[in-house]
């Protein structure tokens, strides 16, 4: 299939797609600092991914438990980030880069899909996101207070690069009734911090309801907080609760790094234990674990660094699985494309499975990869990015161009592929990314029995696991 932009320029923009995602086009971190802003004179030399489709699993049994029920291009506006279902409707979000470094931000907003009849999904509404600002990751929970009960979605408000006067933070949606959605309140984090990366929302056994927010660099362009705790108890007045930062709260210095990519930045963060507790995913850091009892004055309680058994550290995102004794770390990777040649920083990334009781992170389990994340190909993006678990053991990985894996960790040391959905190549409708499969987010809904997925170039697909639960 021939690719829509040339093919000296594949490798680029790929290399563009996993520096979008390092957050380095939404704020680069002070003269001088490790990261970014020193990788940036490399991106010339990066060596070019070769034209082609990215791999098949080429595994027809696997291909089968994963069925396609349906698909939406979501208004055929490409840029596809992250997704979450609610009361079967989709929300896809949408990133983008700095046009004046040429990359497309298309601002086009977090999509709504109607998948009632999963057959044939619908694009019915559109939360609004702000000119020249990405909308990358939504979170929507049924929330009940005494200012606001109904279906409440969070969205993840960033800059398309540089250091523009636009909103950046929070924004606080009503979709109780998803054809009708209302933009209720907004929250901005510090200026000049990018804006909020990963998010999350939770509802307390207390009534509080907690949105998170991870704002990279913040630490290090002076803007406060990294990890961001947002009372929106009333959405239509969110206010901050409390934050935590690596250097004034645990004495590490976010400008020092390991691996391939040298920073140490807030990726993501998740909510546990009805938000007694949240994890921050750190690139170069780890995965920090939050005592919030008291959300004013957030406690460390550990921290699970994957250095070794990884070479990069670049956690992403977590997951837990049975019962909450596993941990799962998505060490999001792309050294191959951001080091090529320099073989000691190893291939792309995977899961780490960690004992989730030890605080302290040095239980490593066992690890889960695809063939190919394990390989130095370049005519893809091969690192998972995010990992959502139903029925405590049944895993589905968004793996990018690997498309949708679904592996079990009912044995933690050994993890075993069960599925594998890699969608067709779509032509990125805005002419800058190349044909090939670069699925970013997967939500399970109805305890598995649907699976959504957001493919960057295509859109929304809505997949069915055969055999779920199945040894």
């Amino acid at each position: 299939m021939k690719l829509p932009v040339p093919s000296a320029a594949v490798g680029s923009a790929l290399l563009v797609l996993s520096t979008l995602v390092l957050s380095t086009l939404v704020m680069p971190p002070p003269a001088g600092a490790a990261g970014p802003a020193a990788a940036a004179p490399a991106a010339g030399r990066v060596a070019r991914a070769a034209p082609g489709r990215a791999a098949h699993p080429g595994a027809t049994a696997q291909e089968r438990r994963l069925q396609v029920v349906g698909h939406s291009a979501v208004g055929g506006g490409g840029f596809n980030a992250g997704v979450f279902g609610h009361r079967h409707f989709a929300y896809v979000g949408v990133f983008g880069g700095d046009p004046a470094a040429g990359t497309p931000c298309p601002a086009s907003g977090v999509k709504v899909v109607d998948y009632r009849d999963p057959r044939t999904p619908k694009l019915v509404s559109v939360l609004p996101s702000p000119r020249l600002t990405s909308a990358e990751e939504v979170v929507v929970r049924s929330v009940r207070t005494r200012a606001f009960s109904g279906d409440l979605a969070v969205v993840g408000i960033q800059a398309c690069g540089g250091r523009r006067r636009v909103f950046r933070g929070l924004a606080l949606f009503d979709v109780t009734l998803p054809y009708r959605p209302r933009r209720l309140g907004r929250w901005a984090v510090p200026s000049p911090a990018g804006g909020c990366r990963g998010v999350d929302l939770v509802q307390r056994g207390d009534g509080r309801v907690l949105a998170g927010c991870a704002a990279p660099f913040a630490e290090q362009v002076r803007a406060g907080d990294e990890v961001n705790l947002v009372d929106a108890t009333d959405p239509r007045r969110p206010v901050k609760a409390g934050g935590w930062r690596l250097g004034r709260d645990l004495g590490t210095d976010p400008r020092r790094g390991v691996g391939c990519y040298r920073a140490a930045l807030a990726d993501g963060v998740r909510f546990a234990d009805r938000g007694r507790r949240v994890y921050a995913s750190y690139w170069d850091a780890g995965t920090i674990d939050l005592d919030l009892r008291d959300p004013a004055r957030p406690r460390f309680a550990g921290r699970t660094v994957v250095t070794p058994p990884d070479e990069d550290g670049d956690n992403h995102s977590v997951a837990l699985g049975k019962d909450g004794k596993v941990l799962l770390v998505d060490s999001e990777d792309f050294s191959p494309l951001d080091c090529p040649g320099a073989r000691r920083f190893g291939a792309w990334g995977r899961v780490h499975l960690y004992d989730g009781r030890d605080r302290d992170g040095t239980a490593l389990l066992g690890n889960f990869s695809t063939a190919n994340s394990r390989s130095r190909r370049t005519d893809g993006l091969y690192s998972v990015h995010e990992t959502e678990v139903v029925r405590d053991t049944q895993a589905f990985s968004a793996w990018y161009s690997d498309g949708v894996v679904w592996w079990t960790l009912a044995k933690p040391r050994h993890p075993r592929l069960v599925g594998q959905f890699v969608p067709p190549a779509g032509r990125d409708p805005r002419g800058f990314f190349p044909a090939v499969p670069l699925v970013w987010g997967v939500h399970p809904v109805g305890d598995g029995k649907l699976v959504l997925a957001s493919d960057v170039n295509t859109g929304l697909w809505i997949l069915k696991p055969e055999g779920l639960g199945r040894p």
